[in-house]
């Protein structure tokens, strides 16, 4: 497995723009570099001798995303990813028994219990593939508002002791400390209560609750910030899910009305409390024109940041936007990773490091597989790294 002092100094020196050894490189499969695969044995797909042979590649060279933590904060936010319910209390929901619909997939069903009706939350899920799919989503009508918004909510965070340990290593590491807290984006939440469509819609003929449940957010958002500063959790500040706001599914009015007036609100907010804080966004698609914003808003360093055609822009155009402000991780684009030779990785690999520089960059995929990796991505994942270590050197 990786030495994680190694790479929170890489990581942070490339966040200060200081030089270090490489470039620092995420892992390009789906296996975290602070992991052992020898030791660990994992059944499923994972114990094909050929993906066990790029895992350790993985362990020996690549570095984790900066969000990650040897000793994580406590939970603070709800486990339901997205907030499903808005933060609502565990004790108002329900977790059915599974529902066996054929012989690989499986559905998993959640009941919010309001004062005014329940609210269901259902996703299948199939054997072998890490990842699942929304059926059915709480809010689906105008009525469905106003039974989430009747829950009684109350703000019961964990113990302090609970952070003793976070505390305890994030000051052992000092400056190179790594880790955080990841914060679902305002539209992701919407995404999570309710059918994209479905939001999209609203946003242009039910304005008023939409921004009832965005203002509902952020109270109950800023509170929990609050709590995990005061508890010094950080440095990380990761926020989740606001590709759903890029172009074209919004417009740049939108953008400032549904993104920079809530999200933009707790990054500034968090960095008035705390000025070293770092705020990640991770945002697929076209974010050529939102750069700009971002910087504005206090943001350290995004990622993928795609080019044509999956994304909009270059490394090159992306590093002019953001000059040395911005830590940039890319683009290498799932796509061509699947479908490309190693060669044609290598040269992506390179052209990357080119355009964007060395210093504030992180060789990033834009995506990992969630089943079985083809011979053909572990091919190239292992070009990735070899060629990261080739042209990032420093």
């Amino acid at each position: 497995m990786g030495d994680v002092r190694t790479s929170a100094r890489r990581l942070m020196a490339c966040y200060r723009g200081e030089k270090a050894d490489r470039i620092p490189i995420c892992s390009p499969i789906s296996w975290h570099p602070m992991r052992n695969i020898d030791q660990e044995k994992p059944g499923g797909w994972r114990s094909d001798p050929a993906f066990i042979e790029i895992a350790r590649l993985v362990q020996e060279h690549c570095d984790p995303h900066p969000l990650w933590s040897p000793v994580p904060p406590a939970r603070v936010f709800s486990p339901y990813g997205y907030q499903r319910f808005l933060e609502a209390s565990d004790k108002y929901i329900e977790k059915l028994s599974p529902q066996r619909l054929s012989e690989i997939r499986t559905r998993h069903t959640y009941v919010l219990h309001t004062p005014k009706g329940d609210l269901t939350w259902a996703y299948d899920e199939d054997a072998g593939v890490e990842t699942n799919w929304d059926m059915v989503k709480p809010i689906r009508t105008l009525e469905d508002v106003d039974k989430m918004l009747s829950v009684p909510y109350k703000f019961n965070p964990p113990a302090p002791d609970k952070f003793d340990a976070h505390r305890k290593c994030r000051a052992e590491m000092g400056r190179d400390a790594i880790g955080g807290v990841n914060i679902n984006s305002m539209v992701a939440m919407l995404c999570g209560v309710m059918d994209y469509e479905l939001m999209l819609e609203w946003l242009l003929t039910e304005p008023a609750v939409i921004k009832t449940l965005a203002d509902v957010w952020l109270e109950r958002t800023l509170q929990i910030v609050d709590y995990l500063m005061d508890q010094g959790a950080g440095p990380m500040w990761h926020f989740n899910g606001v590709e759903r706001a890029c172009p074209p599914m919004m417009s740049p009015r939108q953008w400032d009305q549904w993104v920079v007036a809530y999200d933009g609100k707790v990054k500034r907010h968090i960095k008035s409390r705390d000025p070293n804080a770092l705020i990640h966004v991770h945002c697929h698609g076209k974010v050529g024109t939102l750069l700009k914003s971002m910087l504005e808003m206090g943001v350290d360093s995004t990622d993928p940041v795609e080019p044509p055609p999956q994304g909009d822009i270059a490394f090159a155009d992306a590093r002019k936007i953001v000059g040395d402000k911005m830590v940039l991780f890319g683009n290498m684009e799932f796509l061509d990773m699947e479908m490309r030779t190693p060669d044609e990785i290598e040269q992506l690999v390179r052209c990357a490091i080119e355009q964007s520089g060395k210093k504030r960059l992180v060789l990033y995929p834009s995506a990992t597989p969630h089943e079985r990796h083809t011979p053909k991505l572990l091919a190239n994942a292992r070009r990735y790294i070899e060629a990261g270590l080739k042209y990032g050197a420093m």
